[in-house]
Order: structure tokens, then C-alpha cells, then sequence
């Protein structure tokens, strides 16, 4: 038994217990680097997963579909802002698409496990393009109000709570499982993308006369509609796999029970909320240091949101082409300390120059630790369980609105950089802690 290869993360802690001698070898079979691969130029090696014709239609429906996320949260924003004139009224619209996601998250996980994915992303793209033509109706007759505001984005909330376990899981069946890390890090690479284009294109639309905010949702709708069209030239419907059907709050139980006897599993979810909780609320307080700290107004705003931006992109592409690079938990590990140290650098720094600089680096080692995360996480998860446990990992993402708050608080009480600073301590700390407590994890590939 002790001899045998490990093919089940589930136990890697009572392999260590059982066996005479410490477990060193990795606990996830290793992919084998085709050597028509590693020969290829390295300009080519980010790129290799959009071989796959259906992973490519997948991919390049990837852009629209997050620039259309992007476009709604600015202008929803907008709208409530323009019509109340209150920042608790941003607030509450912001918080009614968060909502949905967090209740739904596990649900959708069942959902993309029940259901051939490719159907899933069609309903829930749809739905999201119904939420679109809605507010631009409500906007078009001027009976717009600030719980129309908050129905819109609840219902597009609701679409990304059933959509994104399914699309994630999706990439597993769609590329062989030696390019599975070059296809999560180009998701990641294409979304940083959207991040940065959606929010600055809703805001120039905004400002001109004839299109408005009314014509941005008229486009959102309408870039939802060209992922329904390119879904649709996806050939493989990502079929569920075979097994008894539970009822869906059994499912989800199901799901828990998995995540909960898989010792790895747990500790890749754990370093999955860790950065939420901890770093990524930085961003929400990047006005604060452009405008106290660094003294550089609107334009120095957009600067350093577009390092940060360009850090993401390259460290997505980074991992992208790390394809033969075989310890992955370590490399995440290195990473997730890096994105620590270079948060502390940031907040720290004594001029607008070092910030900018260490914001770059920020932003490169962020996106390649969620990257590899999440790498690691679908590849480690059995076939049955990928949707579930993509549905419990992506509620990393309507967890990030509870750690804005406290921040706020923090920061009006001892200021922005020592707020940010301690938090970018605490995250280096605490990946550093993970790794020596949990040796085996250091070893996935």
C-alpha cells in the first residue's frame, strides 16, 4: 500500500501515519510535459491549451462575458449614485449581486456536477443578458429606482453563482490534463484582461451624451449575447458523470463531506480565502493612498491601478507557460509569501516611484498564486465532485465584500498603509505557516 502511487488526495495525512518511512513523493500523479511541448518557442508555451478548439471557444468567450461583469458593476454604481446621491445606496446595490453568489455558490457547484456544463453556461449567460435588457427598459422609460438597481444585479449575481463552477470545471474536460495548468492560468490571464478594460470602457460610455448608462446596459446585453453564440460552436457539452442523483441540498452535503476528508483539498480552499481575506482588499483602497498617502490625485489612481493591472497579466502568463515546473503547491506557496511581502513593500513605501514598482509585483505574484490555486484545486478534485468543490472555491469571491468593511474601519482608525501593510505581514505569515504545518501540500504537482 505504502509502495503504491496515491492517486486519491483524500488521505495524505493518514498515508503519512501508516506508512514506516515520511511520504516525500507527491500526492497528485504528475503531468507529463509532452517533449513536442517543451521544444516549442517560449513565445508559443502561454498559448498551447487554445489548441483545443473547444477550450479556444471557451477561452475567447471568456472576454466578453467578464467585461460584461465589469461594465455592470460601474454602471449599476452609477445609476444608484446618480439617483440617490448616496454612497450607502452604492453600497446596497453593490452587496445585492454578492448575495446571491454566496448563497448559491454551493448550489451552482451541484448544478455544473448534475448537468452537462455547456447547457449550464447557456442558461445562466442568458439569464444575465435578460438582467441587462431590464435595467437598460428601466433606464430608456426613467422609472428606474434604487431596488430595480439591486433586483438587476441580484438576478446577474445569481447568473455568476451557477455559471462560474460550471465554466471552471468546464476547462478540465475540454484540454488534456498536462496543459490543464497553461489553460487555468490563460482564464486567469483573459479575466485580469476584462478587469482592466470593463470598468475604464463602462466609464467612458457613461460620458458621452447619446450612449449613457442606459446604452451600456444595452451593450452588456449584447456581449452576452455573443457568449451564447460562441458557446454554442462548443462541440463537447462537458457531460456529468455517471452516479446516483441526490436531491441538491443532499448534494451539497455531499460535497462538504468530500472537501472535508480530502487533508490537501482543505488546505488549497484555506489558501484560496486567505488572500481574499487578508490581500485583495487592498484595491479598494488604492484612492485612499493616491489621493493621502502619495498625493497624486486621479491620475495617479489610474497609474497605479494599471500596474497592478499589467502584474496581474504578466504573472498570468507567467504560470501559463510554466508547464514543466513539477511542484506547483511549493511554487504557490513562494508566491503567495511574495504577494505578502511586495503588499508590505506597497504600503510602506515612501514614494510614489517604490509604490508603483512594488504594485507591479503585487499584482504578478497575486495572479499566479490564485492561478496555481486554482490549478491545483480542480486538477486534486475527483471528476464527480469538480463542480461542488469549484462552487466551494469560488465563494472566495462573494466572501471578498465582508473583508472590505472591517478594512474601512481599520483604516479610518490607523490609516491606510498600516492597515495595508500589517494585513500583507499577516498573509506572508500565514502561507509561510500553512506550508511547514502541511509538508504534504509543498509536494502537489
Amino acid at each position: 500500500m505504502c509502495g503504491s502511487r496515491v492517486r486519491d488526495l483524500v488521505s495524505p495525512i493518514d498515508l503519512e501515519a501508516r506508512c514506516s518511512i515520511p511520504t516525500a513523493s507527491p500526492t497528485v500523479p504528475a503531468p507529463v510535459v509532452p517533449i513536442a511541448d517543451a521544444a516549442l518557442p517560449a513565445w508559443k508555451r502561454p498559448f498551447l491549451a487554445l489548441e483545443s478548439e473547444d477550450f479556444r471557444h471557451l477561452w475567447f468567450s471568456t472576454f466578453p462575458g467578464t467585461i460584461a461583469i465589469q461594465m455592470g458593476i460601474v454602471a449599476r454604481g452609477w445609476v444608484a449614485y446618480d439617483i440617490s446621491h448616496s454612497a450607502a445606496s452604492v453600497g446596497l446595490v453593490a452587496l445585492a449581486q454578492g448575495v446571491p453568489m454566496l448563497v448559491f455558490g454551493l448550489f451552482g457547484g451541484v448544478a455544473a456536477d448534475r448537468f452537462a456544463k455547456r447547457n449550464v453556461l447557456f442558461v445562466t449567460q442568458t439569464i444575465q443578458a435578460v438582467a441587462a435588457i431590464a435595467g437598460a427598459i428601466l433606464l430608456l422609460s426613467g422609472v428606474m429606482q434604487i431596488w430595480h438597481l439591486a433586483l438587476v444585479g441580484a438576478v446577474s449575481g445569481l447568473g455568476i453563482a451557477f455559471n462560474m463552477p460550471a465554466r471552471h470545471s468546464f476547462v478540465a474536460q475540454l484540454v488534456p490534463r498536462e496543459r490543464l495548468v497553461n489553460a487555468v492560468a490563460l482564464n486567469m490571464a483573459g479575466t485580469n484582461f476584462a478587469r482592466i478594460v470593463g470598468p475604464a470602457v463602462a466609464g467612458g460610455l457613461i460620458a458621452v451624451p447619446f450612449v449613457g448608462a442606459s446604452g451600456v446596459f444595452v451593450l452588456i446585453s449584447l456581449m452576452f449575447t455573443s457568449v451564447i453564440i460562441r458557446l454554442l460552436r462548443i462541440r463537447h457539452r462537458g457531460e456529468p458523470e455517471d452516479g446516483p442523483r441526490a436531491s441538491p441540498l443532499r448534494s451539497v452535503a455531499d460535497g462538504l463531506v468530500y472537501v472535508r476528508g480530502n487533508a490537501v483539498m482543505r488546505t488549497l480552499l484555506l489558501l484560496a480565502f486567505v488572500p481574499v481575506l487578508l490581500g485583495m482588499p487592498y484595491q479598494q483602497m488604492m484612492p485612499v493612498f493616491a489621493e493621502e498617502v502619495f498625493r497624486a490625485g486621479p491620475a495617479g489612481l489610474g497609474i497605479l491601478m494599471a500596474a497592478n493591472g499589467v502584474g496581474a497579466l504578466l504573472g498570468s502568463l507567467g504560470i501559463a507557460a510554466s508547464t514543466a515546473f513539477r511542484r506547483r503547491g511549493l511554487l504557490q506557496m513562494v508566491l503567495g509569501m511574495c504577494f505578502g511581502g511586495a503588499l508590505a513593500v506597497f504600503a510602506f513605501s515612501p514614494t510614489f516611484i517604490v509604490g508603483m514598482i512594488a504594485l507591479l509585483f503585487v499584482g504578478m505574484a497575486s495572479a499566479g498564486y490564485q492561478s496555481l490555486n486554482n490549478t491545483l484545486v480542480i486538477n486534486g478534485a475527483e471528476p464527480a465532485y469538480r463542480g461542488r468543490v469549484m462552487g466551494l472555491y469560488l465563494l472566495t469571491n462573494a466572501a471578498s465584500p465582508l473583508a472590505i468593511v472591517p478594512f474601512g474601519f481599520l483604516a479610518d482608525a490607523f490609516g491606510a498603509p498600516l492597515t495595508i501593510g500589517v494585513a500583507g505581514l499577516a498573509l506572508l505569515t500565514t502561507v509561510t505557516l500553512v506550508g511547514l504545518l502541511h509538508p504534504t501540500y509543498r509536494y502537489v504537482e
